[in-house]
């Protein structure tokens, strides 16, 4: 039996590249902004589950994200650094690398500096 060729179709342009990325990832901001609205959860404890998660999943510029997002709400540097060590326990040592460069991005934000509690 013979294999037929798949033909890749046209190159995408960049805006319909573009264009289909943004269909397929609007639905999902909507519902992240739906998550992170205010409710029977604080949104300030709302990003610090994000950040655990975020930790957890690898995801270095979710974490910046989320301590950026928990400088805004003003969450205690103490809260961010417990919230960080759940993240360690739920994970486990392979997420020390992240945690370390998590830390050094709170020295750059204005209310999770060092000595801001």
């Amino acid at each position: 039996m013979a294999l037929r060729k798949l033909s890749a179709g046209p190159e995408p342009t960049e805006t319909s590249a573009c264009a289909a990325a943004a269909r397929c990832s609007n639905p999902f901001f909507s519902l992240d902004g739906a998550a992170y609205a205010p409710g029977a959860l604080p949104v300030s404890v709302k990003e610090l589950l994000g950040l655990v998660v975020s930790v957890m999943k690898d995801c270095e510029e979710c974490v910046y994200y989320h301590l950026e997002r928990c400088d805004e709400e003003r969450v205690a540097r103490d809260q961010v650094l417990e919230a960080l060590q759940i993240a360690l326990v739920g994970g486990g040592s392979v997420t020390i690398p992240l945690l370390r460069r998590a830390v050094s991005y709170m020295e750059k934000l204005p209310d999770l500096g060092e000595g801001k509690a």
